[in-house]
């Protein structure tokens, strides 16, 4: 196993559930921006004629009233309700053409209307349009702040017209960051006074970053992303999805030294989650560090949290540093918690292990447990007989060395000859060690190499 560019796990890619995470903090915003809004009227109240804020007083209250409704009421007074909601609408248009208090006071209640129709896209869209139709025009500070986000939250919502293929719409997300980068701005330009005066949070900056990072990821302008990625995991490091986006990004940009810094905070801040324990290991293998990623994957075993990756990779390390029982156990545990397939790779790793720590009866007995599930492993044939020779198990290692014989393929380059002698030599001698002196004997006048006919002399003379 190449433990360098070793697979990450997939959970280590900026996944849906990060970004829906993200996402819903985001949607959840917009209860809280539009109770900003509801105070917006009695304070442009005295600006506008008696007459229009009297209008707006009484469709307010009515609306009220709908909202209030039951699912049977709604439906006995939807002629009711789709009147008010049109005439709600008409009142909107026939402010935009005054003054920017009585707009304000209109695209409030129109946006109440509007924002009530839940996960509604044709709702998200003419809010949308709302919202930016207000930031043409000459706003206070705090309603630049208020507008600016919203916009942003809108054009997100925006995006779930192509959630169900999963394509990011760009032209969306790029209005997404148009608008917070806009806020962003206005926030960077405030002292610590001036945010507490306007209500600007640590959490409010952080959960407007992550949804900055995530539209910039969405476009596939990952490096754009890293910067309000940290901003966000700055501001709040004990939230999780601001961790995930930011080490997310991180990898994809293969900054191995700050993915690495991260993950060792990950693991302390989150010692439960098996994601981090295994990519901190991973991290360490890609800096080159492999000792250090044995000891985290070995702390992740220990706490129960290895995954089957992971028991491969530390199997692979311990045989790295020559500590083949430690990888032999790794296997077997493995194995016995239904994690490691019992297939090829398996089989091979196991066997190279108690081949390794000398433990040639462990050995066979893997070998005969790979025949019995139908795998045939790379010299399999040739390792088995030379372990049943050694192990002195004669009539075993006689049909082993018959069985390589029967199957070679015949060849006169010295090299084959070679072999051929070999295995045949063997041969004679476990015959030899059975008393099948005969056999032995046909065996060894059948030598063709100087190398293992001196070799037979010997035993030619005994017979």
């Amino acid at each position: 196993m190449n433990l360098i560019n070793v697979k990450q796990p997939s959970s280590s890619l900026l996944s849906g559930s990060v970004l829906g995470s993200i996402r819903l903090s985001a949607l959840l915003l917009l209860g809280l921006l539009l109770s900003i809004l509801l105070s917006l009227p009695s304070a442009q109240a005295q600006q506008v004629p008696a007459a229009v804020y009297s209008r707006y007083v009484t469709l307010t209250t009515a609306f009220a009233k709908l909202s209030a409704q039951d699912d049977e009421q709604l439906k006995a007074k939807a002629e009711a309700n789709k009147i008010l909601i049109n005439n709600i609408a008409d009142f909107y248009q026939q402010q935009r053409a005054h003054s920017t208090e009585r707009q304000l006071l209109a695209s409030n209640l129109q946006l109440q209307v509007l924002l009530s129709q839940q996960d509604s896209l044709q709702g998200y869209e003419q809010g949308y349009q709302v919202v930016t139709q207000l930031l043409s025009l000459s706003l206070e500070l705090e309603q630049q702040l208020t507008f600016q986000q919203l916009a942003a939250q809108l054009a997100a919502s925006l995006t779930s017209s192509t959630a169900a293929n999963k394509t990011p719409n760009i032209k969306s997300w790029a209005l997404v960051t148009q608008h917070l980068n806009a806020w962003f701005k206005l926030v960077d330009k405030l002292d610590v006074k001036q945010r507490e005066t306007y209500k600007i949070t640590n959490a409010q900056q952080a959960s407007n970053a992550a949804l900055l990072a995530q539209a910039y990821y969405l476009q596939d302008k990952l490096t754009a992303a890293l910067a309000p990625s940290k901003r966000a995991y700055q501001l709040v490091p004990k939230n999780e999805s601001y961790l995930k986006l930011l080490l997310a990004l991180l990898q994809r940009l293969e900054q191995d030294k700050q993915l690495n810094k991260h993950l060792e905070i990950a693991v302390v801040d989150f010692p439960k989650s098996k994601d981090y324990w295994e990519r901190l290991a991973y991290s360490y293998l890609a800096l080159e560090q492999n000792k250090s990623a044995l000891s985290t994957l070995a702390i992740t075993r220990n706490q129960g949290l290895l995954t089957a990756q992971g028991y491969r990779v530390l199997a692979s390390l311990y045989l790295q540093q020559q500590q083949p029982r430690l990888a032999a156990a790794v296997y077997l545990e493995g194995a016995e918690k239904k994690l490691l397939l019992q297939d090829e790779a398996y089989f091979k790793g196991l066997s190279n292990a108690w081949l390794m720590a000398r433990e040639r009866s462990k050995a066979l007995a893997v070998f005969s447990q790979a025949t019995s599930a139908g795998i045939k492993l790379a010299k399999h044939d040739q390792q088995q007989a030379q372990l049943l020779y050694l192990e002195a198990r004669w009539s075993e290692a006689e049909l082993a060395y018959a069985a390589l014989l029967d199957h070679v393929v015949k060849d006169e380059d010295q090299k084959t000859l070679l072999m051929t002698d070999k295995w045949r030599f063997l041969l004679a001698v476990s015959q030899i060690e059975q008393g099948k002196k005969a056999h032995a004997k046909n065996n060894l006048l059948l030598l063709q190499t100087k190398q293992y006919q001196g070799y037979s002399k010997g035993w030619l003379a005994q017979l």
